[in-house]
């Protein structure tokens, strides 16, 4: 390899990640023309009367000129400043967000929470480095910290300490997950230009290729559900179908479940709920996802006990670190070809047995995340065999604790009956759908996130 390789491999790199930091950022800004009028239903409903005109004018503003910034990007090529577009986009909507909060009282009001919306997609999905990503989180930390100092009222110093900690730690999350992911970028574009310089065969090239493109989409995904705390999309994990809604609560959650697929091959889903509500929580939650994520595809064969253990201490270290006293319940679930090994503590486990149509209640003895440093003694793999046709029903308590107008729970027992008069009869979707009706028309009041899982065994 000549001195002139090294340079010209750079170039071409710089290239490639400008044409994909252009093709991403026609995607936010469309996102933006469509969701920053979107939200406005969610003004009508919580915003004060007399400030609603004022918001839609705010919103319409800021949508036009997406909208401008999408056709800018339409009719021009992708070059060495197109990144630029992403501080432009966050400038906008950011800018947006920061003169509701100046109109809803400063830094008192819990609008801030919105910029979080910006700063979180715009950084992940943009494949630039990790310096971007903290001057662009940090654009809109200044909009909201400056306009409120000169123009939102009266605050108090807990309530700017407050919003500036987890607005700051949201960039601080962000600009982490931007530098592994440009990292992962590079390291499939060197493979990619090892291939074509080796002049390899072109089917070995694009198997190769895949692989390294595979890693890094599934790494962007997951950056992308912690971020906007997307739920996974129901899917067939191996020889079991699996189908799952959450319904939340009115505040943030911390509801949490996940289907992972490894690039190994084995197939994993998990569920929990960490304690309380707010952006806390919801930080405890996608820190557990990211973890877990990245534990099952670090090493194969791992066994749950092993997962939750490794969890456990980094949600241990970093909740610590936070100041805070989050814990939660999780259960970790392995699913192999005839049974099913999991690990934890959670909610009771529903398996319903095609050969006996019958429902069992499965205990698993553990413990909570977050609330010891050390859990290797306290927590253990427990295997639950599955034949072909069975179902397993898990949940969390929200479901089970739901509160009719005379104070009675749901329960387990009728959640176990109605699990049996669908399991088997109808199909997951329509099961998943009637189990949740049929909480939903018993509860009065909706006090905590309803998650349900349903997994079935079809071969």
């Amino acid at each position: 390899m000549n001195a002139g390789q090294p340079v010209q491999k750079t170039a071409r790199f710089d290239e490639y990640r400008d044409v994909l930091i252009h093709d991403w950022m026609k995607i936010l800004a469309i996102a933006g023309v469509v969701l920053v009028p979107l939200f406005l239903l969610l003004d009508y409903v919580t915003m004060p009367t007399e400030l609603l005109r004022k918001f839609a004018a705010y919103r319409a503003a800021a949508t036009a000129t997406s909208l401008v910034q999408y056709l800018i990007l339409r009719s021009t090529r992708p070059s060495r400043f197109s990144f630029v577009h992403g501080y432009v986009l966050s400038f906008l909507v950011a800018g947006m967000i920061v003169w509701m909060t100046v109109d809803l009282g400063g830094f008192n009001s819990a609008y801030y929470a919105g910029l979080m919306l910006v700063i979180f997609p715009i950084n992940v999905l943009l494949p630039w480095r990790s310096f971007h990503a903290a001057m662009n989180g940090l654009l809109a930390v200044g909009l909201y910290v400056v306009a409120n100092l000169a123009l939102g009222g009266d605050f108090t110093a807990s309530a700017v300490v407050n919003n500036l900690y987890f607005l700051l730690s949201s960039v601080v999350l962000v600009v982490a997950l931007s530098e592994t992911r440009y990292r992962l970028l590079q390291g499939e574009f060197r493979l990619r230009a090892a291939l074509e310089d080796t002049n390899t065969s072109l089917e070995t090239s694009r198997q190769d290729l895949k692989l390294a493109r595979d890693k890094l989409w599934s790494e962007m995904e997951v950056a992308q559900r912690i971020q906007t705390a997307l739920l996974p999309k129901n899917r067939r994990l191996g020889g079991y179908e699996a189908e799952a809604v959450m319904r939340p609560a009115e505040e943030v959650g911390g509801d949490y479940y996940d289907f992972l697929e490894t690039r190994q091959g084995e197939h994993w889903v998990t569920i929990g709920d960490v304690s309380g509500h707010g952006v806390e929580s919801g930080l405890v939650m996608m820190m557990t996802q990211t973890t877990i994520a990245t534990l099952v595809n670090d090493l194969p064969g791992r066994k749950p006990s092993e997962v939750f253990v490794h969890t456990n201490s980094v949600i241990r270290e970093n909740v610590s670190r936070l100041g805070g006293t989050r814990y939660m319940t999780l259960n970790v679930f392995r699913l192999d070809r005839e049974s099913v090994t999991v690990a934890g503590k959670h909610q009771d486990i529903l398996v319903w047995r095609a050969a006996a149509d019958r429902v069992e209640t499965l205990s698993n003895q553990g413990t909570w995340i977050g609330v010891v440093d050390d859990v290797r003694n306290a927590v253990e793999d427990q295997t639950i065999g599955v034949k072909m046709g069975d179902w397993i029903l898990l949940y969390t308590d929200g479901v089970t604790e739901a509160c009719n107008a005379r104070g009675e729970f749901f329960g387990e027992d009728r959640l176990r009956k109605a699990f049996a008069r669908v399991a088997g009869k109808v199909s997951l979707p329509r099961a998943v759908a009637e189990l949740l009706d049929e909480v939903r028309q018993f509860a009065a009041r909706t006090d905590d996130d309803q998650t349900l899982v349903l997994l079935r065994r079809v071969e």
